[in-house]
């Protein structure tokens, strides 16, 4: 029997090919870091581009890089004092739901709380709130590896992205070539899309807010507020838990005209129209595809995928539709179907 052959390329190959399966196996618990890196990276690799014109591409990774934690940083420390310098009145808020709905069937759905955790119900959720972190985040020694992890790949794609991409499409055909540049393109405007469109709506639903919960004459617009601009950052189900919330706070008062017009007023003003028309029209502007089918990728990522599906899901959809498009565009072509008589 003839023993078959394996060039010295293909040996290579699947070599190189064995040790990014071994390293992709053995950082799994990574790879969400990994794909957030690189995903933040290709919605700023414009900005980088740019940037470099001016300075040099070191500098310019360290700028944006730098940038990226700082902001960050403001971000949880401003949304950190403003939860915590209003603890007193989120607890009041909880304990007040909670015993306006205590006889009801909307207590099944509410969480349960001893006499002595009512007595003390900013402790209460602090203790919940770091319960809640430390089950995120059981091991801090692994979790601020990660993050610095995070840093450092996000400097790296930004850097060697280009230089990685041309390598790698460096010896294939030029048809193939042209279906990967358009899959790559149509992936790179989804993921850029995806997370200025989301941080875009989130500070609308922010703004939008303000004077909303003004008008209602609630005691802390700004907390109100900023409840609903981190709820809007939590995909397709945030801003109306939050919504379903205060409503609820507000028939537990006894206002039961607050609680119409945030349901009535404040859902489509706060919510709605962003959920439904702005994002997947920005996504759909941006990508070139039906808004609804960003909304699948969506809703398919996320539930089975964790937070990497918010990613992952919407460039899915996007490659499927993509790799439609030049297939119909192959079956279309008058020059590929006279070769093949």
């Amino acid at each position: 029997m003839d023993r078959i052959k394996i060039s010295e390329n293909k040996q290579l190959v699947l070599l190189v090919s064995a040790i990014y399966i071994l390293c992709i196996v053995a950082f799994w618990p990574l790879m969400t870091v990994f794909v957030w890196s690189a995903a933040i990276a290709i919605a700023l690799m414009p900005f980088h581009k740019r940037l470099s014109c001016i300075v040099k591409p070191s500098v310019s990774v360290t700028f944006i890089t730098v940038w990226v934690l700082l902001i960050i940083l403001l971000v949880l420390s401003v949304t950190a004092s403003i939860l915590y310098g209003n603890i007193d009145h989120i607890g009041t808020m909880v304990a007040s739901l909670v015993h306006g709905f205590k006889n009801t069937g909307v207590s099944a759905f509410l969480p349960t709380f001893t006499e002595e955790q009512f007595s003390h119900m900013p402790e209460t959720l602090v203790q919940l709130l770091l319960q809640s972190l430390l089950s995120l985040t059981s091991n801090v020694m692994q979790s601020l590896i990660s993050i610095i992890i995070f840093f450092l790949s996000l400097s790296m794609f930004l850097y060697y992205g280009e230089q990685i991409w041309n390598t790698l499409t460096r010896t294939i055909s030029l048809k193939l070539f042209s279906g990967v540049e358009k899959m790559v393109e149509i992936s790179s405007n989804t993921i850029y899309a995806l997370i200025i469109v989301q941080i875009s709506a989130a500070l609308i639903s922010f703004i939008l807010a303000i004077p909303f919960f003004t008008f209602l004459g609630v005691d802390d617009p700004l907390l109100f507020s900023t409840l609903i601009g981190l709820a809007m950052l939590i995909p397709l189900i945030g801003a109306q838990i939050m919504i379903l919330f205060f409503t609820l706070y507000f028939m537990s008062l006894g206002d039961t005209w607050s609680a119409v017009v945030t349901l009535v007023v404040g859902y489509p003003l706060l919510s709605g129209w962003i959920d439904f028309y702005y994002r997947p029209v920005m996504m759909g502007k941006r990508v070139a595809i039906p808004p609804v089918m960003m909304m699948i990728g969506i809703f398919a990522g996320v539930p089975f995928l964790g937070i990497v599906g918010f990613i992952v899901g919407p460039v899915l959809v996007a490659l499927a539709v993509t790799g439609y498009k030049i297939l119909a565009e192959e079956a279309s072509d008058p020059a590929r179907q006279i070769d093949q008589y």
